[in-house]
């Protein structure tokens, strides 16, 4: 959290701003670079260049800005603040207030507007010119060919291999608990044990379950989230759910219907 949802919500705030030209770039954090970026090769290659472009790889924002490249990774709690108004007005996990200390990065515009990274927790980033070719290709409309590729050779559970960004990118650990409860199949299932039919309803669980928590406003608007604490029950028969930790993620799933 923030996943794919959250991130494409970002884009579009994001895009209100093309055609602007940075007048300030402020960074209140060294920390908050990632890899070899640093405060000088930022602000020189942002500085006075224009906003041309905003696009999203999974849960990685890109803006490009003249010839550089912005990635803004937003961690557990990061949200995207555009000329003052938060695009997201809470997530879960964390608090819905907007302090100053808690803005990690911010671009003004010559016009008077802004692009400001918000992160309570900091386990965000911002990168000058990010690599993403490592990046899977993107969870919204994926293939069932793509899929049926990353499953059948891997010997990895069907829920770290929907996890890794490398493979398929953009979904987190409350879209992936929902497209697996709704595909019935259980996290701890081995790729290469799927059969294609099995294939399908993943391809079909992750699409739809996508659409429709995109328009319900959020990755943690699945029909499992109610039911996500001891005691909760699956929303489709009743059954007591089941806490494991599956690829080092809080995992909750049906024994019942997840197979």
């Amino acid at each position: 959290m923030p996943e794919l949802i959250e991130v494409e919500i970002y884009r579009k705030a994001a895009a209100n701003s093309i055609g602007r030209r940075v007048s300030a770039v402020s960074v209140f954090s060294k920390k908050y670079l990632r890899g070899k970026t640093v405060v000088p090769d930022l602000q020189s290659a942002l500085f006075g260049a224009r906003l041309d472009h905003v696009r999203r790889i999974g849960k990685l924002l890109l803006l490009e800005i003249g010839t550089a490249v912005v990635g803004f990774r937003f961690g557990m709690t990061g949200r995207l603040i555009v000329d003052g108004e938060v695009a997201i007005s809470g997530l879960l996990y964390t608090t819905a207030e907007v302090q100053d200390r808690h803005v990690r990065f911010a671009l003004e515009f010559d016009d008077g507007g802004s692009i400001a990274m918000l992160d309570p927790r900091g386990f965000g980033n911002v990168e000058l010119n990010p690599d993403a070719s490592l990046l899977g290709p993107d969870a919204m409309g994926v293939s069932e060919a793509h899929l049926r590729k990353v499953f059948q050779a891997s010997k990895a559970t069907l829920k770290s291999m929907l996890l890794d960004q490398q493979k398929i990118s953009g979904i987190g650990n409350l879209l992936c608990d929902e497209i697996l409860w709704r595909s019935g199949l259980a996290p701890t299932r081995i790729g290469s044990s799927l059969e294609p039919k099995e294939i399908e309803r993943v391809t079909c669980a992750v699409n739809t379950t996508i659409e429709e928590l995109t328009e319900r406003g959020g990755s943690h608007m699945g029909d499992l989230q109610s039911q996500r604490h001891p005691g909760g029950v699956c929303p489709s028969d009743g059954s007591e759910l089941l806490r494991t930790t599956v690829a080092g993620r809080t995992s909750w799933w049906c024994p019942e219907h997840q197979h």
